[in-house]
């Protein structure tokens, strides 16, 4: 079954690239802002109390940024800072996208 594939991947490279829960949410709330062509301010994750505190989304971004997954930049007229994912960040997505579905169908 695919989902059973998914998460079992999913598990995989969690620990892969040692995320905790909190991580997760936090990567899935910039990465769902991206696919809704939203550029995501760490202020727009922050306010996310679904997911923790705003202390413990900002340790989380931190962490993220630490191993590579985002990256932050701002503009020359804001103080706002955007978050995108970085070419890892990305493939950890693409590689959850493209799970083959060998030996579930009939020919």
């Amino acid at each position: 079954m695919a989902y059973i594939k998914y998460l079992h991947l999913e598990s995989d490279l969690n620990e892969r690239y040692d995320f905790d829960h909190i991580q997760v949410l936090v990567l899935n709330c910039v990465f769902l802002a991206l696919t809704n062509n939203l550029t995501p301010k760490v202020g727009d994750i922050l306010a996310h109390r679904e997911i923790a505190s705003q202390a413990t989304i900002h340790a989380a971004l931190k962490k993220l940024k630490n191993k590579k997954m985002i990256s932050f930049w701002s503009a020359n007229d804001s103080r706002a800072k955007y978050i995108e994912l970085t070419k890892l960040g990305l493939k950890r997505f693409e590689t959850l996208a493209n799970i083959p579905n060998n030996g579930t169908h009939k020919h």
